[in-house]
């Protein structure tokens, strides 16, 4: 194939066209802006509360100065004289023992009430063989119930007479009633590693009966005035607690270490790091880091909040 002259000329013109691109000055591409990525949250105001502490307890209802009373001779139990819940006075004649054998005669061995109150067990009939080790009724005052229960030995250092408590009952569950401690073991049981612990009730009740099963939550310590606000909003990195803080003015958070003290039912007490009227982040705090831009979907304010172990 021949190239011509106007082959030539067009060869030289296209390369001509390509140096004069190529020696333009280049000009960069521009991207629009990104966003601001905005973060979603809750957050919660800061005021100040009461915190209360408490233990979970179970126990029996009791006749104060319940008394178990056993014969004096083994024998056969001939009688019993008084019923359940019969009212006797000290020295009234509760039960008669037969200590005869074959072959041998004696006369009946008197059992008699060492104290006045109300009979609240006879366990025993007529009838029954009997020795000196036997139970034959127990006597206690059911006008003057207290209750009894053990605390486990590593919660007794909060324990004094007086602390309050609100007892329910199984047949009464939506109810409670105030009670408070009155008396403490003085040892610890070896076996059950607890001290037995005694309550009254502040108010006679004709509905609570000796041998009931209750539930106490026993008050402990309170305390007042202080800055609480919920366990879940508390984060950790290398042994720091921490939570966001929000800005309502620049819409962004900051990082702020903190100090906790009492930890109850999902609350936590601050004592260092947070002041009063200042607003956290509660919920969607896991993205967040400091500088970032919220956006508020939902606010509250601490109650007085009460909690236990």
């Amino acid at each position: 194939m021949k190239f011509t002259k106007k082959h030539g000329f067009m060869t030289l013109g296209a390369f001509a066209v390509l140096f004069i691109f190529a020696c333009l000055p280049k000009r960069k591409m521009q991207l629009p802006p990104a966003e601001e990525t905005v973060y979603t949250v809750k957050t919660q105001k800061i005021t100040r509360s009461n915190l209360q502490e408490y233990l979970r307890l179970n126990g029996t209802v009791k006749a104060e100065n319940t008394i178990s009373v056993y014969p004096d001779m083994a024998g056969k139990l001939t009688r019993v004289p008084v019923t359940l819940g019969s009212y006797v006075k000290k020295g009234q004649l509760i039960a008669e023992v037969d200590p005869s054998s074959p072959g041998t005669y004696y006369t009946s061995s008197p059992v008699y009430a060492p104290i006045e109150g109300y009979i609240t067990s006879l366990p025993l009939t007529s009838g029954t063989t009997v020795s000196t080790s036997s139970e034959i009724a127990t006597i206690g005052n059911i006008k003057s119930l207290q209750i009894e229960c053990k605390i486990p030995e590593s919660k007794i250092a909060v324990l004094q007479n007086g602390l309050t408590a609100e007892v329910t009952l199984e047949a009464y569950k939506k109810e409670s009633f105030p009670a408070h401690i009155f008396r403490i073991s003085p040892v610890v049981d070896e076996t059950s590693r607890s001290k037995q612990v005694y309550f009254i009730f502040d108010t006679d009740d004709s509905r609570i009966n000796a041998g009931m099963y209750v539930k106490i939550r026993l008050n402990t310590v309170l305390h007042e005035n202080v800055i609480t606000i919920p366990t879940d909003c508390i984060q950790t990195q290398n042994n720091q607690k921490f939570v966001y803080v929000y800005d309502a003015d620049s819409k962004t958070v900051s990082r702020r270490n903190i100090t906790t003290g009492a930890t109850v039912d999902g609350l936590a007490e601050v004592t260092e790091g947070l002041s009063d009227d200042e607003i956290i982040i509660t919920s969607g705090m896991q993205v967040l880091s400091n500088g970032v831009k919220v956006r508020e979907i939902g606010s509250q304010e601490t109650n007085n909040a009460e909690g236990g172990q």
